[in-house]
């Protein structure tokens, strides 16, 4: 049995990444355990555990590990399962049903795996977001490139997927002809995921949306989906790990594959949880050159959030394209105007040609009438930073520098305000302004062109003014870990 799990193990730590600990395989094989009755009850029998390559690796683990009724092991979970059926039960608009995946996983993972839960920062992003998302993807490349997402020379990507939901509402939106999906499905759909419970609850909501999109069932035509992959994104870009290719062979077929490909959209959700800071070396080495080296602030830890790590990792994977490619990430709104940023902010407007920047407010980390003049985030509850949706073109040659086109939603609006709003609204009918960056990288809020010439704070400041400075030496003070 040891050796067994052992096996188990070292493919996980291959196929992921080898901080994966033994607790955390344990927890991923319950993980498989507990899931297939809520498939069977929001989706029906499609087969997934059957089919998902990931899926049989892990349930033959099971199968060795022990083979003395783990039934039982889901006994106590029989009330949660018949709420599930209850709830989803004759639901048949796909909207209201993504709204139902999206709160059911998100309230079963914080109760089940709150540690995964607050490293990675799962909260999963409002159906209207994504629509808003997918809409401006579309629109973009119809204007900048005479494209659309239907083509076959566009391959798109979500590389922290979660439930699937950007994926999935780009199939239920229309916009790929039905004439173009079984062969975007096939093999121009892309989409990796590193929770486990996550990765199944994604290819079993891709899946379904497809097949009833073109009105197939498990009976007369299920394809499962060979667009997603079981990986951790990050790891991606080190060169530490071998490939894994006994316990899934199929998975790591796909990342070689999708390694492959000519990427022109990567859109989704990137994780934004500052407690998650793994180190990754080439990417962090990656914002080091481009966004920190550049920065003025002496506080930079800021860049090296996850969600700041996918935006880097985005550009490098696509501005080597020679066609036309967007970026559009849902990403916590802080680089719109911290100081730390100011090298981030002058980097991508190097690399790019466009950039969309539309700040859906709702910080609350501030107070008294500023907190009310953010109104409601979002993501509700699910986060205190603000947010905001960050769409990025780059043209095919090089960059002569982007125009930058900046929307504030507006002061005092609730929740519900602003997901109307986005519902109602398109990337045409946004109604942007364009935003001319100061020197020193400012979007909004620029400083004063008065500063320099007042007397310096810091001595370091001092050689360039000629002024002596207001103290004799200077610290970062104590911060926060």
């Amino acid at each position: 049995m040891r050796e067994t799990f052992d096996g188990y193990l070292e493919g996980i730590r291959e196929n992921l990444n080898d901080g994966i600990t033994e607790d955390d395989a344990i927890g991923m094989l319950s993980q498989h355990l507990v899931t297939k009755p809520v498939f069977d009850a929001v989706f029906g029998d499609f087969g997934f555990v059957a089919q998902n390559s990931v899926s049989k690796a892990m349930q033959s683990t099971i199968e060795a590990l022990d083979r003395h009724g783990l039934d039982k092991e889901t006994a106590d979970l029989e009330a949660f399962y018949r709420d599930v059926r209850t709830r989803v039960g004759g639901l048949s608009d796909p909207e209201v049903k993504q709204k139902v995946v999206k709160e059911l996983y998100e309230r079963f993972i914080s109760l089940a795996l709150p540690q995964a839960a607050r490293s990675l920062g799962i909260v999963y992003t409002p159906i209207e977001v994504v629509d808003y998302v997918v809409r401006s993807v579309e629109d973009l490349l119809r204007s900048e490139f005479g494209a659309s997402i239907s083509d076959s020379s566009v391959h798109v990507l979500d590389p922290f997927t979660g439930t699937g939901t950007f994926i999935t509402r780009l199939i239920q939106s229309g916009i790929v002809g039905p004439e173009d999906l079984p062969r975007k499905y096939d093999g121009e759909l892309h989409a990796n995921e590193f929770l486990l419970l996550a990765y199944y609850i994604a290819a079993v909501n891709i899946e379904t949306a497809y097949h009833e999109a073109i009105g197939a069932t498990a009976a007369n035509g299920y394809t499962p989906f060979d667009g997603i992959v079981l990986t951790d994104t990050f790891e991606q870009s080190e060169n530490s790990n071998p490939m894994d290719h006994a316990l899934f062979p199929h998975n790591n077929r796909r990342i070689e594959r999708q390694k492959g490909m000519d990427i022109r959209v990567i859109l989704g959700n990137p994780p934004w949880s500052a407690t998650d800071n793994r180190d990754y070396s080439n990417v962090d080495k990656r914002v080091k050159e481009t966004y920190a080296d550049t920065s003025t602030a002496m506080l930079r830890e800021a860049l090296y959030d996850p969600y700041v790590k996918a935006i880097r990792q985005a550009s490098d994977r696509i501005l080597g394209s020679e066609k036309g490619v967007v970026v559009a990430f849902v990403t916590n709104g802080g680089f719109i105007d911290a100081k730390s940023f100011d090298g981030f902010r002058k980097a991508i407007a190097k690399e790019f040609d466009a950039i969309y920047c539309y700040n859906l407010r709702g910080d609350a980390r501030t107070s008294g009438e500023l907190r009310q003049q953010e109104g409601g985030g979002v993501f509700d509850s699910g986060s205190r930073a603000g947010v905001a949706i960050l769409l990025l073109v780059k043209r095919p040659g090089e960059s002569s520098g982007a125009t930058i086109y900046y929307r504030d939603i507006g002061d005092y609006l609730s929740r519900e305000d602003k997901l109307q709003v986005l519902a109602e609204s398109s990337l045409k009918s946004t109604g942007w302004e364009i935003v001319k960056p100061n020197e020193h990288g400012d979007w909004i809020n620029q400083r004063s062109q008065d500063f320099p010439s007042l007397r310096p704070l810091a001595p370091e400041e001092a050689d360039s003014t000629g002024l002596a400075s207001v103290f004799l030496s200077e610290s970062v003070g104590l911060v926060t870990r």
